[in-house]
């Protein structure tokens, strides 16, 4: 019985001493040092060069250091009968939720024309707007969009939020669907994408939908870069349909030298930095399921392979 790790960003020593001090009796190695591949019952990471996830024949679970599972399901061998879980610990929902509320703020408080009068030496008071009449929605409404919304909500923001089906979240208006798209961004002043990357979001955000939003709309995005239709987005900027962006995910990672959002005077940006996190908080949903499997009890809130999450 042995877990396979394949790390990201964070170091795999970091993730072994995790697992180690909840599962002792549990063997971590570390990609590409399989060994015997029979004795691989639960993957660590984000992908494996395709066919290899076959190549496991006891494999229980697949668990993704990141969010987006979309590495791993791009496999075609990927075997359908394996759960695969989403990373989506509390310190990544702290750490997102910390990263949107600095955009939400900067944006609503004038915090970049503030710096502007700094530097100029220029002492003037910007109009403020009560929070309760700024309308905020969030596109996306799982772990992550919903501790988001609730955050927001308790800084006496207007919240609302669409979903493929309707929440019930205190302090925070549900829309759901297809037909209640053009009505929940018309009310969203502020638009904040945390979408997971499928076929049906795959450039959700066209130059239509940015245009059901209000004039001087600003819009966030720190789900996937796919959802967003990047021309589009420039053209509604440009217009001044859009007031900015702050954008942490983008169709193509790294972002080329040449890209115009680089030097958008319109666009903040950061290098999928939004949802961070370590591997001590990361573990602990792993060791979560792995516990249940060995008792033989019932996965929760593992990824529909139809949905794509």
């Amino acid at each position: 019985m042995a877990l396979l790790i394949k790390a990201g960003r964070e170091a795999p020593d970091n993730w072994i001493a995790a697992f180690r001090a909840a599962l002792p009796d549990l063997e971590c190695r570390v990609w590409p040092d399989v060994g015997n591949r029979e004795d691989i019952e639960y993957f660590l990471g984000n992908d494996l060069p395709e066919g290899e996830f076959a190549r496991l024949p006891n494999l229980k679970l697949i668990a993704g250091t990141r969010v987006g599972v979309e590495g791993l399901t791009k496999d075609p061998s990927l075997p359908r009968h394996v759960p695969i879980i989403r990373n989506t610990d509390r310190q990544r929902a702290a750490t997102m939720t910390g990263w949107v509320l600095y955009h939400v703020i900067r944006h609503h408080r004038h915090f970049a024309e503030f710096a502007a009068n700094q530097q100029a030496r220029t002492w003037k008071h910007l109009p403020f707007t009560a929070p309760a009449k700024l309308r905020i929605g969030i596109m996306g409404l799982g772990t992550l969009g919903s501790t988001v919304g609730r955050a927001l909500d308790g800084l006496m923001y207007s919240v609302a939020g669409w979903s493929r089906s309707r929440k019930t979240i205190p302090g925070i208006e549900s829309f759901a669907g297809p037909d209640e798209l053009e009505s929940f961004l018309a009310r969203s002043d502020i638009l904040i994408a945390v979408l997971p990357k499928t076929p049906a979001t795959d450039d959700l955000l066209d130059a239509a939908r940015f245009a059901m939003l209000p004039r001087g709309a600003y819009f966030i995005n720190c789900g996937r870069g796919t959802t967003v239709d990047e021309d589009a987005l420039i053209a509604a900027l440009d217009s001044g349909h859009l007031s900015g962006a702050a954008l942490d995910v983008f169709k193509v990672e790294p972002l080329p030298a040449e890209h115009a959002f680089w030097q958008h005077p319109k666009i903040t940006l950061t290098p999928h930095y939004s949802c961070t996190g370590s591997a001590a908080y990361g573990a602990e949903g792993v060791i979560e399921a792995i516990t249940k499997i060995r008792a033989g009890e019932t996965l929760t809130n593992i990824v529909d392979h139809a949905e794509g999450y």
